[in-house]
């Protein structure tokens, strides 16, 4: 065996072990456009070393390709649904894999409809306040009776900077384990404590789209801030250690429900009032909390991604 021979086999293994061991993360590569370009390099490589090499690696793409689309499509039986908190986004992100596996309800908090959502179930015209926390919660509340085996939460700009990496991985992780709530999240040794005296009172909206028609960032003030005292009025004694940043969940039936209704229309109030909420940050912080228990949720820290 000489040394091409050795370095090509090398390629292989390391994209069987890749398969093996990451497979979420090697579908993620492999849907990519940077992905795809690597594997194309690679195949005409090996074509031009010995055409057999070629034809072997497109051969062992393809089989991963096809057992990929075949999981996928195992579990897309379970009854999972994305809820989309939408302004002024576009949307067409939804219609890409893996997202495009799920039915979406779309709650359009926006002046137009400039948007296409191949795989959409229903769209919900609702007032544009409390921004996502309020459309999950509305959600929730409407829908307490009739909920998904798991609901997928996402802002309309999941496809933005680190939020479509983080919405990318939700959607992976999913597939991989459909039934349980996926919690994607920055962690600290104690969410409260991190950020007992955390306050806002300007913050704009980083979407370009949004940006465009509503250029507003003074924050309407939290009547209980800083941050620590609105935890403990309403979480006493919790000890969290995620926080999602962006609103990027996946909660199941199971730990939704076992919060009355009320509850969650508790909640909501906070966030009833005004387009620019600076409680909105708060529940961004604490959906762990929101949430809680979950003692069996898989939580992924994004720090190791």
């Amino acid at each position: 065996m000489n040394k091409i021979e050795i370095v090509i086999l090398s390629i292989v293994a390391g994209f069987v072990l890749f398969y093996i061991v990451e497979k979420d993360r090697y579908i993620q590569f492999n849907n990519s456009f940077f992905g795809k370009l690597i594997i194309i390099l690679l195949i005409i490589i090996f074509m031009k070393i010995n055409i057999l090499y070629g034809v072997f690696f497109f051969i062992l793409i393809i089989v991963f390709s096809k057992m990929s689309t075949i999981e996928e499509y195992t579990n897309n039986n379970n009854n999972i649904e994305i809820v989309v908190s939408r302004y002024n986004e576009s949307l067409n992100w939804l219609n890409r894999k893996p997202f495009s596996n799920y039915p979406v309800i779309c709650y359009n908090k926006g002046i137009n409809n400039n948007f296409n959502i191949k795989n959409l179930k229903k769209t919900i015209k609702i007032d544009n306040v409390g921004r996502e926390s309020h459309t999950y919660l509305y959600h929730i509340i409407n829908n307490y009776d009739n909920l998904a085996d798991v609901t997928i939460f996402l802002p309309g700009s999941s496809d933005n900077g680190i939020k479509k990496k983080n919405s990318n991985l939700l959607l992976y992780k999913i597939m991989k384990n459909n039934n349980n709530t996926i919690f994607i999240g920055e962690k600290y040794d104690n969410v409260q404590a991190y950020f007992n005296n955390f306050t806002l009172d300007d913050w704009s909206s980083t979407d370009k789209s949004n940006k465009h028609i509503n250029p507003e960032s003074i924050l309407e003030k939290c009547k209980d801030r800083p941050y620590g005292k609105w935890y403990k009025k309403h979480f006493p004694d919790l000890l969290t250690k995620y926080v999602a940043y962006g609103g990027i969940i996946a909660i199941s039936k199971k730990h939704i429900l076992q919060h009355p209704k009320s509850y969650y229309e508790n909640l909501i109030q906070e966030l009833s009032t005004t387009s620019n909420p600076e409680v909105g940050h708060y529940f961004e912080r604490s959906w762990q909390a929101i949430f809680s228990p979950m003692d069996d949720a898989i939580f992924i820290d994004t720090n190791n991604y």
